[in-house]
């Protein structure tokens, strides 16, 4: 995937900022943030979420032109596989004084508890990044990008481990970075709604 050493070994130029002003970068793929308000208002009890983030540099390829300026990036979230794991139950802990305290529902910081079980979901974020290339015609050009990513979300501890769900990812968020003619950074943040099938 990567195709430079960014230890200074890259034959490329690297800006010494991220953002360039003068650029302005149309975003497809990201949910609304509204529609995302409703989708969090329209849970059921048996519904699970998460959400988290995929930062990557990812290289032109190298029969493609270098970059001069990013024009569009194009977004979509497959999901591969989902599978329901065991995992440890918390029966207690010991606290600072050295005393025991003893249950099966004691969150950590994040509010998340250890129940026994989680929901692996496996997926992929395809995207198209199409931008202008760096000479006298200024052509468009793009390039496509899969990034495989693994989440969890941990869920009620007498789940059997057949049981399916259905994954419903949102795109939340996208940010894109020309780091130089040949790298750019994006940064997707990504919220994943699980429901049990019946």
């Amino acid at each position: 995937m990567l195709n430079c050493d960014y230890t200074g070994n890259t034959s490329y130029k690297f800006y010494n900022k991220c953002i360039i002003e003068s650029e302005d970068i149309n975003i497809v793929g990201e949910y609304p943030a509204n529609k995302i308000e409703k989708v969090l208002t329209c849970f059921a009890d048996t519904d699970k979420w998460t959400e988290f983030y995929l930062p990557e540099i990812v290289d032109i390829p190298t029969q493609k032109p270098d970059m001069e300026g990013i024009v569009e990036v194009h977004s979509c979230v497959e999901i591969i596989s989902q599978r329901v794991i065991k995992t440890p139950v918390v029966m207690g802990y010991t606290n600072t004084a050295g005393n025991f305290i003893s249950g099966e529902n004691i969150p950590n910081a994040e509010c998340t508890n250890l129940t026994g079980r989680k929901l692996i979901i496996e997926g992929l974020l395809k995207q198209k990044v199409i931008y202008t290339a760096d000479d006298d015609e200024q052509s468009l050009h793009s390039a496509n990008f899969e990034i495989p990513f693994s989440t969890f979300i941990i869920i009620e501890k007498d789940t059997p481990l057949s049981q399916q769900f259905r994954i419903t990812p949102y795109i939340e968020d996208i940010f894109v970075s020309r780091l130089s003619e040949r790298s750019v950074f994006k940064n997707t943040t990504i919220f994943i709604k699980a429901s049990k099938v019946c």
